[in-house]
């Protein structure tokens, strides 16, 4: 029996990570939420999970101090990262692409579900 990957959701908006969780989940993935950014790296320490994603605008603490907590955290710094924001479109050449700003890997929040289960798929290295 292979072992279920695990995802961390990192997003302060509900609705959106539990609809993606609930994807996940028929699509083979064990999944956590943490719709609070400042509780993030307690949840990631707790969980330990395969990739973390990440949305980037949020109150309180953005995504990018978000990663930026969970690289400086030695059990955590390798831990994959997929970034979400509304503020980047998809690529009308090729929907869902990964966009690379700073060196994270970026996709459409707009995007659709398959979509952005198909970023975490190709940042976990799963075809």
């Amino acid at each position: 029996m292979t072992k279920k990957p695990k995802v961390l959701l990192i997003d302060d908006e509900v609705d959106f990570t539990e609809l993606l969780a609930e994807n996940l989940e028929d699509s083979g993935y064990v999944v956590r939420q943490v719709n609070d950014p400042t509780k993030a790296l307690a949840a990631a320490r707790s969980f330990l999970p395969d990739i973390c994603v990440i949305d980037l605008v949020m109150p309180r603490m953005d995504g990018g101090d978000v990663v930026t907590a969970l690289k400086g955290d030695i059990s955590l710094s390798n831990t994959p990262v997929l970034m979400l924001t509304a503020l980047v479109e998809e690529s009308p050449d090729d929907p869902g692409e990964l966009q690379m700003k700073g060196g994270l890997p970026f996709i459409s929040k707009t995007s659709a579900l398959e979509v952005i289960i198909n970023g975490i798929k190709t940042q976990l290295g799963q075809r």
